[in-house]
């Protein structure tokens, strides 16, 4: 590209690309030096170029994730943040930093225009390729910092994007607080009045920053806690440094959500109102721990115990794992449901489910009430099944803490075999007086109502009255063995919430279930273990409906911390070695097999 200056309207579109260049031949942007590398993102571009699919939380797509990369661009949840945030419909938006389109196909189906400058002509084209079907999205290929906006859009959205002005606006003699000043003034110029830029970003103290997370951009332990010793490279800001920043850069207004456990793929999402916040048991909707895919990290910290330490303290905010922040000039008129929610905490569920059941569920504190609703993709897709009822409801807010955190406890605790023991000791004797059907199975297991299927250690309060299910969200028409929900609750909040701190005490996570199950009910053996997790996994399978199994282990899978073992193994075995293991087909398992892949 040039060095000359250019306003969008300016640009030429290239109808084989789709993009819009400065370049009338079609060529620029070979200068912007931000890639995934060629293989990768020549991997996403076919994926997305061949799929029959491209929409929003594509059931499709996500199929195709190989790697951590390919997943990050493919998967469904992108754009969470952004969907909790309730923006008016009739929007012009203008995306600056688009990548690889996941997020600006969901603003695409969402707003009534939309324009995406990205720097790289190959990534650029991946947007248009994801966009394509949308007329009302425009791809604009261009340096930003080569550009001239006009104050012509409702909302700038800079979604990990920030970060990187030290890199590329770092002209000489330039201080990275200058250089965010430079990109924070190229938005705001872009902005109509009452215009909006939402922003979302690391939070360069974030919880898991201290608790063994690798910084997401140098991939140094500690880096943004340390203040980026290195220069010249990327830069996430605390609270306090974004805030007074957008301040010094003419944004008098700024209304700071939470996400966590971040805000690439976000599950919760809470207001920053520390006043609301006071006995509403908030750290009950933090989701942990924030796992590093493609970087190393370790678990220095229970990082669910010190959410909750930091939500008792009323210092949660601050320790966010990202920030999303909406910023204007002044209080912006007709946004009022985006900064002024009504709801405090969301939850959004979207990953390792049919598309069908997408939801949302938000905590209302007036009304001290949970709302749960299923997102509309405008779809006529209907799921049917006969075993397994889904439901979407309004109820009553509970308080107190989930009984996670007692297991939480009892991981981290001196004894923790013992403590453990208790807590499950008395999740078994709550299922059997809520549930029991007053049957046994083939076996001799009690067997439960099929409306326990939801009634896991994750999902109960624990109130003055006693324990209390929550969320109760999913329904078996049928009954269920007793040890089949120790099994699924075993396997979901101890092994999947705290396997990575039990890891090291539990040298084999079959046999924990096994010997736990196994002290309220001496028979069970490996045979009733493989029995349960084949139950699971058909249930799962229903779930999770079309997309099926996915070509990368999600790094969600509460067996990551034993995965993690097999890679370190494999690093070891002699290249040569691991690509015959690679190779293999069906001679050893094949998540097994995947693993090897990875660690190559």
């Amino acid at each position: 590209m040039n060095s000359e200056l250019h306003f969008l309207k300016e640009f030429t579109y290239q109808k084989a690309s789709g993009v819009y260049t400065a370049a009338k031949d079609g060529s620029g942007g070979e200068e912007f030096a931000y890639s995934d590398g060629d293989v990768a993102e020549e991997y996403v571009f076919s994926c997305i170029r061949d799929a029959g699919d491209v929409s929003d939380n594509s059931p499709e797509l996500v199929r195709w994730a190989r790697d951590w990369s390919s997943y990050y661009h493919l998967a469904a949840g992108r754009a969470n943040h952004i969907r909790v945030l309730d923006l008016p419909r009739e929007l012009s938006v203008l995306e600056l930093g688009s990548g690889c389109g996941a997020v600006s196909r969901y603003l695409g189906e969402h707003h009534r225009e939309v324009h995406c400058v990205e720097g790289s002509p190959r990534r650029a084209a991946i947007t248009r390729a994801r966009c394509r079907g949308l007329d009302n999205v425009k791809v604009y290929c261009a340096d930003f910092r080569k550009l001239l906006l006009e104050a012509e859009y409702d909302m700038v959205l800079l979604n990990g994007v920030l970060e990187y002005a030290p890199v590329f606006f770092a002209a000489e003699g330039r201080s990275p607080g200058d250089a965010t000043a430079v990109l924070l003034a190229l938005a705001k110029s872009a902005l109509r009045k009452n215009g909006i830029l939402l922003i979302a970003i690391e939070n360069k103290i974030g919880l898991k920053y201290w608790c063994g997370a690798s910084e997401d951009h140098t991939g140094r332990l500690f880096d943004g806690i340390h203040g980026y010793p290195t220069p010249g490279t990327a830069r996430t800001y605390s609270k306090r440094e974004l805030s007074q920043a957008l301040d010094g850069s003419g944004f008098g207004f700024r209304k700071f959500y939470s996400c966590f456990p971040d805000y690439k793929f976000p599950t919760s999402v809470l207001v920053d109102d520390h006043g609301a916040h006071r006995g509403v048991f908030i750290h009950n909707w933090i989701e942990y721990p924030a796992e590093n895919p493609g970087l190393d990290r370790s678990y220095l910290v229970h990082e669910g115990l010190a959410a909750r330490s930091l939500a008792d303290a009323g210092l949660i905010h601050e320790f966010a794992n990202s920030f999303l922040v909406v910023a204007s000039e002044h209080e912006p008129a007709g946004f009022d449901s985006t900064i002024k929610p009504e709801w405090l905490a969301s939850k959004i569920s979207v990953a390792n489910r049919d598309r069908t059941v997408h939801c949302v569920t938000k905590f209302f504190p007036k009304t001290k009430t949970i709302e749960k609703t299923l997102i509309d993709y405008n779809s006529s897709d209907r799921r049917d099944t006969k075993a397994l009822g889904h439901a979407v409801e309004t109820a009553k807010w509970i308080s107190g803490n989930l009984l996670s955190w007692e297991v939480a406890e009892a991981v981290m605790s001196k004894h923790f075999r013992s403590a453990l023991l208790l807590v499950v000791a008395e999740y078994h004797e709550e299922l059997l007086k809520s549930f029991a059907t007053g049957a046994n199975d083939d076996q001799g297991y009690p067997l439960l109502r099929g409306e326990c299927f939801d009634f896991i250690m994750g999902n109960i309060i624990r109130t003055a009255a006693g324990l209390e299910g929550i969320d109760n969200e999913w329904k078996m028409d049928r009954p269920l063995p007793v040890d089949y929900l120790l099994y699924r609750s075993l396997s979901y909040d101890v092994l999947g919430r705290n396997g990575r701190w039990l890891c090291h005490n539990v040298p084999d996570a079959d046999s924990f279930v096994i010997a736990m199950v196994r002290s309220l009910y001496p028979g069970y053996d490996e045979q009733r273990q493989a029995r349960n997790r084949s139950l699971e996994s058909t249930i799962l399978s229903e779930i999770r409906g079309e997309l099926g199994g996915t070509k990368w282990l999600s790094a969600e899978d509460g067996m990551a911390p034993w995965k993690r073992g097999v890679r370190k193994i494999a690093r070891k075995v002699p290249a040569g070695l691991r690509a015959r293991i690679v190779g293999l087909s069906g001679a050893i398992n094949e998540k097994l097999r995947i693993l090897f892949a990875q660690s190559s």
